[in-house]
């Protein structure tokens, strides 16, 4: 094989790795900053967060339900307030006043203009709870 072939053999191995990288399809099951599913008494599955999460939702998806609750309230009993960004635009901020409830918020998402298969959803807690860096209780989440 000449020096030409495999110079083209090498360019056509990296384009193709670099196409599959760009829309993995794996990366729906991807998180960051969300600890492992759990189940409270009645039944709701769900999973704390920590101080930031992230996790990816299908991106012809134009709104969703995020469910959340905060069960620590913030320094001096104020609300804990979560700042949801989609793909790093600013979707909304969501004050949790009473820390019991669970809060079902319904949030428009902006159209998706890429040719990917997911985009990702970044969740920012105001305050965190020690010794385990507790953020916010998530629910599953709703797209539509």
């Amino acid at each position: 094989m000449t020096r030409r072939w495999k110079i083209a053999l090498i360019t056509l191995a990296s384009a193709a790795s670099l196409a599959y990288l760009y829309d993995p399809p794996w990366i729906g099951d991807v998180t960051s900053g969300l600890r492992a599913w759990e189940e409270d008494p009645p039944g709701t599955r769900f999973r704390w967060t920590t101080g930031r999460g992230t996790f990816f939702i299908p991106s012809h998806a134009t709104e969703m339900i995020l469910p959340l609750r905060a069960v620590f309230p913030g320094p001096n009993g104020t609300a804990v307030n979560v700042e949801v960004r989609d793909d790093g635009k600013l979707v909304g901020t969501i004050a949790l006043t009473n820390p019991a409830d669970w809060v079902r918020t319904r949030m428009s998402l902006r159209p998706s203009t890429s040719h990917r298969r997911y985009q990702r959803i970044d969740l920012s807690v105001s305050r965190v709870v020690p010794p385990f860096t507790l953020g916010v209780m998530t629910g599953v989440v709703e797209t539509r």
